[in-house]
């Protein structure tokens, strides 16, 4: 990667904050206190990025700190967080039942009678 190439801007940072929160999610911090955890980092990060603006020796330091978090998370598990939300599309496959009659429905369903007795044609004793 080229670090030239690499800007931060508050994209960078919203998507930073993110993998660090999720990144701390592992680490089975979950509730209010994954909320506070949360809320510290962002600012956190906030402060740090109005810093690399204000004061410009400390750019390419900064830049180089958010460039090495970003490539930790992407090798720490960002690419599991984006698979959970976005899964793979999976073909569409059919199944097909087979269905079986038992034995009397089958020889009600295929015997036909040999002759057709209709109620006119019946023996009246």
């Amino acid at each position: 990667m080229d670090l030239s190439k690499f800007i931060v801007n508050p994209v960078t940072l919203a998507l930073i904050i993110l993998g660090v929160v999720e990144f701390i999610k592992k680490f089975g911090v979950t509730g209010n206190k994954l909320m506070l955890v949360a809320m510290g980092v962002g600012i956190f990060f906030a402060l740090i990025y109005k810093v690399r603006e204000f004061y410009v020796p400390a750019q390419p330091y900064i830049d180089v700190a958010f460039f090495g978090i970003a490539a930790g998370l992407g090798a720490s598990g960002i690419y599991t967080f984006v698979n959970e939300r976005f899964p793979p599309q999976v073909k569409a496959t059919l199944k097909y039942t087979r269905v079986e009659q038992g034995l009397g429905a089958k020889s009600a369903l295929h015997e036909l009678p040999s002759e057709k007795v209709y109620p006119s044609d019946k023996e009246v004793s």
